[in-house]
């Protein structure tokens, strides 16, 4: 310990004698430090560990995919009570439950409130591994059939709404309508899916259709059981219910049960982009050790009598090099320092960059023991991997022959050599940093110039659930033509209307069977995405009409049944057949439907998200429906959408005072919101490139500031004996063009060899991509040209006589 702390001590008073040297290494280190701890504190909080979970890893959500109907493996409302009934009978899991997500509106005191809810038809906790804060959980009795009514409530909810009284506990609450008892809180660190009530459901799942697929499936491991080991046993099940229910349900036929740990399969859609976020920021790290390594090397050849007067008095070479790794890990930890101060600023802004469905769920990104832990590695780290090289050179230095030479013993051949791979390794580096930021900028800008079909400007979206004890059959219709015409007749408004779903994140998807169906895959089962709408729909969305007409108030339920299917869906369906007049069944073929009859042909526009292509669409109008009491209203208007929504609100107060609206938002931020995985991906790997190519140019600069220094004497003498500045400029700036060319050629290799990571989450855009690619070299052909002519300028204009007088 006495010669650690005499290292430390004599690294201090080196710092305090070049505090220029300390504090641009400091810098340098902070900001890639703090970059690589911002990045791993968000993908720590938002990806990795979201939930505070007891043991994580062992709740498991269970998905399914249906072969016949698409290859995808979805684990939100993808399956039926009966499929629930079978999973868990799986001796793999040592609890189920499974829930189906609503919406339900608590009244009385000042507003009413609509209150984001699970139904559970078994209890959902102890699968979770959480008890409530205040009270208890469920009982069997309050889970079967009839119970009594319950509500257990979450922290933010008891909060919000009351108040955190502690006599909260077994209170009569309206809930839509109806009494319940209150008879638990639960922790703070429990938001659901952004659940904040949970209900038994109080229905029988035996009673269900198997089709009736709009619940979720949890399980939590038995102790010692591996995940294969629960996911054979669910194949088994699989292939039992296919054996089974086949002649029934076509779609079983192949399907698949997959248990996937819950936060993977939640935040499955976002795990690409933010690794790939936390490896661009770890290159940024490794530009910063380049170029700080290049300072101490160059700061060791200056040192060079110093270590050269040591080893000739004995001292050995692994104290030597112990002594310049304590510098450089000292260093390190105070970039490390700066970099978590930079870290938690940049934390408080990441609510920013994350979108409100996001952050409903209870994410949070913060500096907690893991990002700490993190850090502390990172400075170890970096100080050992900078110091490392720049401490082998001067260890296996000869004493002899360096007392003998001048101080510029580190600048010949070897030492030359290791900073031009530095230089190379830098710009490979930023060349893989930029390409990438190059692509997915392109790629966003692609994605803002594709033609919606549809105008989101002047929208304001809201949704509005109908207590189903209060609006029961046509009452929940009427009340919404009521609504949709009273907007209406605001002087402001251009058009109104009300649908089950808008795009762009259209998600309902139905079987359907056309009485004439045109050759497709053989063997599948078709499927369209199903929306209910008012027959002002495509008007407010301004959509044009292809063929036939539009829904009118006549299309109601003594009505026969009528649909609107778009553009792609005739295409791929119809098979040239005039669509009009055709007629189909919507829902699955198990069950006697009506015959619905096509009547129009809707444009196509964007109803799967802006960068998938348009899926086939049905639209039914809601006045032949009465299972739909709760649907979004879009109002259009003129300039700023957000400018309706007082109107909005005294409206639906008008009209029932306990009915709250929610979610509520400009449709152009709806649009946004779709992209926000290409945008975040595209603004922080530029912000990344951007940092790359400073450090780069500033590396490149440094070293060659070095090395011309170091070759003042030979451009003195050139210059001497006749050699035009120009042509010494030139054999400067060539060299360092070399270099450049070499870690274009090197960084684009692994952006094509690794072209996969990015391709999805790219859009109108290759990987190979001339013009990016052109892009890349002019700019850092350009900073590379500037970083070296400017030094070699700066020597050219030395007097060569004052040069050899100083030799």
């Amino acid at each position: 310990m006495d010669t650690v702390l005499q290292d430390v001590w004599f690294a201090l008073r080196q710092f305090a004698r070049r505090p220029g040297f300390a504090a641009i290494t400091i810098l340098t280190l902070g900001l890639a430090i703090g970059g690589n701890s911002l990045m791993y504190g968000l993908v720590d909080g938002f990806v990795l560990h979201p939930f505070a979970y007891p043991e994580p890893d062992r709740l498991v959500a269970v998905g399914v995919s249906f072969p016949k109907i698409s290859s995808e493996t979805n684990y939100v409302e993808v399956l039926s009570p009966p499929e629930y009934l079978d999973i868990k009978a799986a001796q793999s899991f040592a609890a189920t439950a499974s829930f189906d997500l609503g919406n339900r509106n608590i009244s009385g005191g000042d507003v009413p409130e609509r209150v984001f809810t699970a139904l559970l038809l078994d209890d959902l906790f102890p699968v979770i591994g959480m008890t409530p804060q205040l009270g208890r959980g469920f009982t069997r009795q309050e889970l079967m059939p009839g119970g009594p009514p319950v509500a257990i409530i979450s922290n933010r909810l008891w909060h919000s709404r009351f108040g955190a009284d502690p006599g909260i506990v077994n209170r009569t609450i309206r809930i839509g309508g109806q009494s319940a008892s209150v008879v638990g809180v639960m922790p703070e660190g429990l938001l659901f899916l952004g659940t904040d009530m949970w209900l038994p459901l109080g229905r029988d799942a035996a009673a269900y259709g198997r089709n009736v697929r709009q619940f979720n499936v949890l399980a939590r491991l038995r102790p010692g059981v591996p995940l294969r080991q629960a996911n054979a046993e669910l194949a088994a099940i699989a292939a039992r219910v296919d054996q089974s229910h086949r002649a029934s349900f076509k779609e079983y036929e192949g399907w698949r049960l997959t248990a996937t740990p819950w936060a993977e399969a939640l935040l499955q859609d976002i795990r690409p982009a933010a690794f790939l976020l936390l490896g661009a920021v770890a290159l940024v790290l490794l530009i910063a050790c380049a170029n700080v390594t290049n300072l101490f090397l160059a700061r060791s050849t200056t040192r060079q009598r110093e270590l050269a007067v040591r080893l000739a008095l004995g001292a050995a070479r692994w104290r030597i090099a112990r002594h310049l790794l304590t510098e450089t890990v000292m260093l390190a930890g105070a970039g490390a320092a700066l970099g978590l101060a930079i870290a938690q600023i940049g934390m408080r802004g990441a609510d920013a960059l994350i979108p409100a469905q996001m952050r409903m769920l209870g994410l949070h990104a913060g500096v907690n023991t893991r990002v700490l832990l993190w850090s502390a590695a990172l400075a170890v780290g970096t100080g050992l991997v900078v110091g490392l090289i720049p401490a082998l050179q001067a260890t296996r230095t000869d004493p002899h022959e360096s007392l003998k030479s001048d101080s510029r013993v580190g600048a010949g051949p070897r030492g030359s050599k290791l900073r031009s791979a530095l230089v190379v390794a830098e710009v490979a580096v930023a060349v893989v940093l930029l390409l990438g930021a190059g692509l997915l900028m392109r790629s966003f800008v692609n994605i803002q110039r594709v033609d919606a079909g549809f105008d989101p400007n002047g929208v304001l979206t809201f949704r509005l659930t109908l207590p189903r004890e209060r609006y029961e059959g046509e009452s929940g219709n009427a009340f919404f033509d009521s609504l949709v015409q009273r907007l209406g007749a605001d002087a402001r408004v251009r058009s109104v209307s009300a649908a089950s779903q808008f795009p762009p994140a259209s998600l309902l998807d139905t079987q359907f069977t056309l009485e004439r169906r045109a050759p497709d895959a053989p063997g599948s089962i078709p499927t369209a995405i199903t929306t209910v709408v008012t027959p002002s729909h495509f008007e407010t969305l301004r959509v044009p009409m292809h063929a036939g007409r539009t829904f009118t108030a006549a299309d109601n339920l003594p009505a026969p049944p009528v649909a609107i299917v778009n553009q792609t869906f005739v295409n791929r369906f119809m098979g040239g057949v005039d669509p009009i007049g055709q007629r189909m069944t919507i829902g699955d073929s198990q069950q006697a439907r009506p015959w619905t009859t096509i009547v129009g042909v809707v444009a196509d526009f964007r109803n799967r998200g802006m960068t998938q292509s348009v899926r086939p669409e049905i639209y039914t109008p809601m006045r032949q429906q009465t299972a739909w009491n709760q649907l979004f209203v879009l109002v259009r208007g003129e300039g700023d959408a957000t400018a309706l929504l007082p109107s909005v609100r005294e409206t639906v107060r008008a009209l029932d005072p306990e009915q709250p609206i929610y979610n509520v938002m400009p449709l152009e931020e709806a649009v946004a919101q779709s992209t926000f995985q290409q945008r975040l991906a595209a603004l922080l790997l530029a912000l990344f490139a951007g940092v790359a190519v400073v450090l780069t140019s500033v590396g490149i600069f440094g070293v060659l500031s070095y090395m011309v220094s170091a070759r003042t004497a030979e451009i003195g003498v050139r210059l001497a004996v006749g050699a035009e500045p120009r042509h010494v400029t030139w054999m400067v700036v060539s060299h360092v063009l070399k270099l450049t060319v070499s870690g274009l050629a090197i960084g684009a290799a692994v952006v094509l060899a690794a072209g996969r990571v990015l391709e999805g989450l790219l859009f109108g855009v290759q990987t190979t991509d001339a013009v990016t690619f052109a892009a890349v070299a002019a700019v850092l052909g350009t900073v590379a040209f500037f970083a070296a002519w400017l030094p070699t300028l700066r020597a050219t204009r030395i007097d060569p006589i004052q040069v050899l007088r100083g030799e």
